[in-house]
């Protein structure tokens, strides 16, 4: 009795007026759902459009047969589930002009033209199946980069939908071209990953103990430099310790103190190491960082630098995105971010 009555009502409501609910969302589509109240159980009359997830729109129709006393639903020209489709374009009513158009594979009114070319069913003796893959996807890639000019500046809301239609069909085809790259070198990275598994132990082993004896190297020809700068700096003080006491003796009138011996020479650079084996090891004196006694002032030492301020900008933006406020030296602006 309960299914009666509810029949009779959807078959009472679709005598009145079978209209005017999709009229109503069509003309204020906001309010679908709030002044234009939804029923998940009873579809509405009228055009629609609807999608899978990441797919492009269809159209949908909705009507109710007064002969057969049910709901009968189209998508893309296929029945469907009347309630089941409701549900998913009950938010989204279209005029009947843009359904017909998208039923004859024009497309929609928004759509990017090069977007719509690529997603449509191929014509009928289409040879694609003769072209190989990354030929078709060059081509399509192409014109979708070529399609790109067009929104190198947006400057509305209709533009800006079909700039994130080719955007998204530009990602789609980013991806599923790195998909068919990952399997056809997949075998191979396999491959080296398994050489690289046997062999690199053995590069690492014996790489890590050449590095020590280098060390140790290093280490034994930073002490003969510093043993030689000492005594270039004794050298140094008794050559003018002598001078000194020359000056003062012709000044008193005494005879000039016997000189002193001329020190030793110091080598202008260090000399090659050469083994018994190998080829040999050339080696420079270098001057290197010990310790930073100042952090402020080498920052600001360093801060003309452009990698120190491409570090410096991006621990900033790390900053604000954490929420940080009140940094110091930077001026803020707010952006739209696209993901």
């Amino acid at each position: 009795m309960t299914d009666t009555f509810q029949s009779i009502g959807a078959v009472a409501a679709q005598i009145v007026d079978p209209w005017k609910w999709w009229q109503a969302a069509k003309a204020n589509p906001s309010e679908i759902g709030k002044s234009i109240p939804i029923s998940v159980d009873s579809p509405e009359q009228g055009y629609f459009k609807t999608r899978f997830k990441g797919k492009p729109w269809e159209p949908v129709a909705i009507w109710f047969d007064l002969e057969l006393g049910q709901w009968i639903a189209t998508r893309n020209g296929r029945e469907v589930d009347a309630a089941e489709v409701w549900n998913w374009c009950c938010r989204y009513p279209i005029e009947y002009e843009a359904y017909e158009r998208a039923m004859k594979g024009g497309g929609w009114a928004d759509d990017d033209e090069t977007v719509a070319a690529q997603i449509a069913p191929p014509p009928p003796g289409h040879n694609s199946g003769d072209v190989s893959d990354i030929e078709v996807l060059r081509d399509q890639i192409e014109a979708a980069k070529k399609g790109a000019s067009a929104y190198a500046k947006i400057t509305d809301d209709a533009t800006l939908t079909k700039a994130q239609s080719l955007r998204s069909r530009l990602n789609e085809l980013s991806g599923e071209a790195d998909k068919k790259r990952e399997k056809l070198v997949r075998p191979h990275l396999d491959a080296q990953n398994a050489f690289n598994k046997a062999w690199m132990p053995l590069v690492k082993e014996a790489k890590a103990a050449a590095d020590a004896i280098r060390k140790a190297m290093e280490a034994y020809g930073t002490q003969k430099l510093n043993k030689q700068r000492e005594e270039q700096r004794k050298a140094d003080q008794a050559r003018l310790a002598a001078e000194e006491a020359a000056r003062k003796a012709a000044e008193a009138g005494k005879p000039a103190p016997a000189p002193a011996p001329p020190p030793a020479p110091v080598a202008a650079a260090p000399a090659p190491i050469k083994g018994t084996y190998g080829k040999a090891a050339s080696v420079s004196v270098k001057v290197v960082v010990k310790e930073i006694t100042d952090w402020a002032a080498l920052a600001v030492y360093m801060s003309g630098h452009p990698e120190t301020q491409e570090v410096l900008r991006k621990l900033a933006q790390r900053a604000l995105d954490a929420g940080r406020t009140g940094i110091p030296g930077i001026t803020t602006a707010e952006e739209a971010s696209v993901r």
